[in-house]
Formats: structure tokens, C-alpha cells, sequence
């Protein structure tokens, strides 16, 4: 089992795993298992940050920032970006960076891990409480 994880490497993570939610994409990144960070961004109620390889190739950021060797970037669509658009590709999103808009792009590659909100758990509203005399 992976640290904060309660399953194996090799198996799916899903939200209700404990790790999710800081650990599924560098688990799944380090793996190169791009299909499950796209899964993974696409059921999260938020992607709150994505640490990206400036140099990785692909990934467009201001050129200030290329030289970086990580970047932490917010993605809270609604809050640190009007939209994130999500594909087989990665991630694309509108940043701001020094009061200046900009186009960004993070190919899956690129992306090694993140910060994600799990999607709030579906309770039942009403449940049958068994009781009384079986016949």
C-alpha cells in the first residue's frame, strides 16, 4: 500500500480512498497512468492546485516562469480561472500571473501532482429502519 493510500500501487485510487485527495495524481503520474488523472480531475468537485514541469514538453506558461523547475498553480475554476478544461491531452486554463492574463497548457506528462476536493458522498435522505414482529 502507498502511504495515506488504502489499497495497492497498481490498483484504482478512487475518492474514497483517504490519500485521494492530496496523493492520486502523483500516484498516478509517477506511473504515467494519464487516463486516471483525467478520470480523477474530471470527479473531484475541485482541482484546487496542479504542480507542474515548466520544461516538460508541451507546457506553455509565461516565460518567467519556464525557467522554474516546479510550478504551483491554483486552478479553482470560478476563483483562479473562468473555466479548466479537461482532456485526453491535460489541462488547459486562463491564469493570472502579475495582473496579466494568460493562456496556459499542461499536458499530462507535464502534471505531477495536485490538490483535489473529493466529490461530496451521496447519503441516502431517507433509509427504511427494519422493526416490529416478523411473521
Amino acid at each position: 500500500m502507498q502511504e495515506g493510500h488504502d489499497h495497492g500501487p497498481a490498483e484504482p485510487c478512487p475518492p474514497a480512498c483517504p490519500g485521494w485527495g492530496e496523493g492520486a495524481l502523483q500516484l498516478f503520474s509517477l506511473q504515467k497512468r494519464y487516463g486516471e488523472m483525467l478520470a480523477a480531475c474530471r470527479a473531484a468537485a475541485r482541482i484546487e492546485s496542479v504542480i507542474v514541469a515548466p520544461a516538460a514538453p508541451g507546457v506553455r506558461l509565461p516565460e518567467y516562469l519556464m525557467e522554474e523547475e516546479l510550478v504551483r498553480l491554483n486552478l479553482v475554476a470560478g476563483r483562479d480561472a473562468p473555466e479548466v478544461l479537461l482532456d485526453e491531452w491535460g489541462i488547459r486554463a486562463t491564469l493570472t500571473f502579475r495582473g496579466r492574463r494568460f493562456d496556459c497548457a499542461f499536458p499530462w506528462p507535464g502534471v505531477l501532482a495536485g490538490q483535489l476536493t473529493a466529490p461530496p458522498r451521496a447519503r441516502p435522505r431517507f433509509a427504511v429502519i427494519e422493526g416490529g414482529k416478523k411473521d
